[in-house]
This record gives structure tokens, sequence and C-alpha cells, in this order.
């Protein structure tokens, strides 16, 4: 019992450290510009499992290289035809993550408030683990053999959030 909570609890508290600073990461990747003219735009309904309306908003800009569609959930998004925009897309990810309609820049990136209080719960998590593991007194197996579980388990931990973050 002593080991399943030992690997849980690291390995748990290192995913969610890990998964959290990947986003933040993520978030803030380089990004590359196109500037053009929006020359279309639309909205597509959907309906959550508990019927709630939500929208995604869509706007085509034709830019020198072509045209290209970029779709968000931020009313903002929609823009009307004729407009000039610049659209700055995340290299890492592809999705819009500025945009620029004349001397307005709207940042259309997640706020990184759950991102920092999963950084939080994390560290306090493995510090836990940590104490947890210095504290207990039980003979099954020796402390440093919990401490080399718990390691695999925050590497493990930290392999399975990024699968899940890809």
């Amino acid at each position: 019992m002593r080991l399943l909570a030992t690997l849980l609890w690291f390995g748990v508290s290192a995913g969610m450290l890990t998964y959290a600073v990947y986003e933040l990461n993520v978030r803030d990747a380089p990004t590359s510009s196109i500037e053009g003219t929006v020359i279309a735009h639309r909205q597509e309904r959907h309906v959550s499992e508990h019927n709630q309306l939500y929208f995604t908003y869509f706007i085509t800009v034709r830019g020198a290289t072509g045209d290209f569609e970029f779709g968000n959930h931020q009313p903002v998004t929609d823009t009307e035809p004729g407009t000039p925009v610049v659209v700055q897309v995340s290299t890492a990810t592809g999705e819009i993550v500025f945009l620029r309609k004349g001397t307005i820049v709207v940042d259309l990136r997640d706020t990184v408030d759950g991102y920092v209080v999963l950084i939080g719960l994390g560290t306090v998590g493995l510090l836990g683990a940590l104490v947890r593991e210095l504290i207990t007194d039980d003979y099954t197996y020796p402390r440093w053999l919990g401490f080399i579980f718990g390691a695999l388990a925050t590497a493990t931990g930290g392999w399975v959030a990024l699968i899940i973050a890809e």
C-alpha cells in the first residue's frame, strides 16, 4: 500500500507540474505573422452535452501567399470582410494567438491563472510526497528505495503529462 501511495503521489504531482510548464511554454512559443485583408467570416454553433450553446468564429484572410482560415472561440475574432488585419500564428500549435485590427490588438491566448495554480499544487504535492517519504515508519522496504520509486514515478508522470498534452 505504501508503494502504491508513493508512486501515485510522486507521479500525479510531477504530471501536474510538467503539464502546466509545458502548456505555458507552448503559450509563449514564437509566432509568424500573416498580413492581409479579411475576405470572409462565419460562425459555427455547437451544443455541449449540457445543452449550452457556444460558437466558434472563423475569419478567412487573404495574404500575399494565399488565403488562410483561422478560428477561435472568442467573439472578438469575428471581423467584417474588407478589414485589414495582421494575424500572429503560433509556430508550435498553428493556432491564432494575436489579431490586430487597425490599432486594436487582441490577445487570443488562454489566461495563465489555471496553469499557475497547477504549478503551485504540483510543487506542494512533490514537497508533500518527499516529507511523507521521510517521516513514514514502514519497514516493508527501505526509505532509499521509496525515493528511487518516487523518482521513477516522477519521470513517468512527467512523460505521461507530455503525451497527454500533445
